[in-house]
């Protein structure tokens, strides 16, 4: 519960909130995802109450990140480098890490 709160207080404070695997459905269920754009693992999109559903490694709608699995983790960091440090930083990154 007290993770819940944090998560429902930064969302509601304006910060960034990311999730990836299943975690989105949790931020559906705290009513986060509604109306936004999101990503989450296969086969939980039925928990994902009124997202967007967008069928992408990664997602973001505002200060909303989502991505679909473990998988998916390098285009996830980069969309959490790009959402905190600018396009121009998660960039620099992909090329250090050899994405093309």
């Amino acid at each position: 519960p007290e993770a819940l709160e944090a998560v429902r207080f930064a969302w509601e404070n304006g910060r960034f909130v990311a999730a990836i695997c299943a975690a989105p459905t949790i931020l559906a269920m705290l009513g986060i995802t509604d109306g936004k754009r999101a990503t989450c693992y296969p086969g939980c999109e039925g928990q994902m109450g009124s997202a967007d559903m967008v069928c992408a490694p990664a997602v973001t709608d505002g200060k909303l990140i989502t991505g679909t699995s473990a998988g998916c983790a390098v285009p996830f960091g980069l969309a959490l480098i790009a959402a905190l440090k600018g396009q121009a930083a998660a960039q620099a990154v992909a090329e250090q890490i050899v994405i093309r």
